[in-house]
């Protein structure tokens, strides 16, 4: 169970440095589960319906942490405009 801290005394400078602590892990994690799932890919006999469904997981992942890393770049460009 997540117990969710009082933000509310929070900047929005420092609510958006949370985010971006939040969005690191997350990278980080998204990277893991993707290297992961590609060695798996690569094992999988060619041919199977695992080998597939496999295959779209890795599409999902790459895709998740694609968009993981866009947050992080849109959270650091606004930071960045905010700490001008």
């Amino acid at each position: 169970m997540y117990d969710e801290p009082d933000w509310s005394s929070l900047s929005l400078l420092e609510l958006l440095e949370k985010a971006q602590e939040f969005a690191k892990k997350a990278y980080g994690s998204s990277l893991s589960s993707y290297a992961f799932i590609e060695r798996a890919l690569e094992r999988m006999p060619q041919g199977t319906k695992g080998g597939a469904e496999i295959a779209e997981i890795v599409g999902k992942a790459q895709q998740v942490f694609t968009t993981i890393a866009e947050v992080q770049q849109s959270i650091a460009h606004i930071t960045d405009t905010l700490s001008q």
